[in-house]
């Protein structure tokens, strides 16, 4: 969930990356909010977008991909699978370029990694990342994993996850800002 490389099923890749360029996602937050019915909204925030493409003519291209994808096929893929995108926005901050997906969910079942049994909802966090804060407990899980866990009554859950280490890579902000 937060490095996003070419071929993964994290439904933000179909708005950040097609298969022929690779966007790497320092850290990401989940902001959800949960009706009685099981539907609600969410913001998800992606956090220091890069491209692990070194020259800059390959990191431009990931750049040119990654916006193309961002801007037509993101709604469509949101759709397929219970959810609709109310805004998205691009933005620096200092180097760091940034993403805001704000979208509405008919259930919670929708939303990607999100588990949810009689007495809990609970996602599991990979030993590869960290969980910088979270409103849920966090519990250990099998291979170092740990899930962070919600009673099943939850309406606020809150979750910012980030990568331990990142490979070499290159910040896409400045090629944002070109644009602007």
């Amino acid at each position: 969930m937060s490095i996003l490389r070419c071929g993964a099923v994290f439904a933000a890749v179909m708005l950040m990356v097609s298969l022929s360029g690779c966007i790497l996602i320092r850290t990401t937050e989940h902001r959800i909010s949960v009706n009685a019915d099981g539907s609600g909204e969410a913001v998800l925030r992606l956090i220091d977008l890069r491209s692990d493409e070194m020259t800059d003519s390959l990191v431009q291209r990931d750049f040119r991909i990654m916006i193309s994808s961002y801007e037509k096929e993101g709604a469509e893929q949101f759709t397929k699978q219970g959810r609709t995108i109310t805004s998205k926005k691009l933005f620096t901050v200092a180097d760091t370029l940034n993403a805001e997906i704000a979208y509405t969910f008919t259930q919670l079942a929708a939303l990607e990694g999100m588990h949810i049994t009689d007495t809990e909802i609970y996602v599991v966090v990979p030993a590869t990342r960290r969980v910088v804060r979270t409103n849920g407990q966090m519990k250990p899980w099998s291979d170092n994993a740990v899930r962070i866990v919600w009673k099943r009554d939850a309406r606020r859950l809150l979750y910012q996850i980030t990568e331990n280490t990142m490979p070499p890579s290159t910040s896409l902000a400045r090629f944002y800002r070109a644009l602007e």
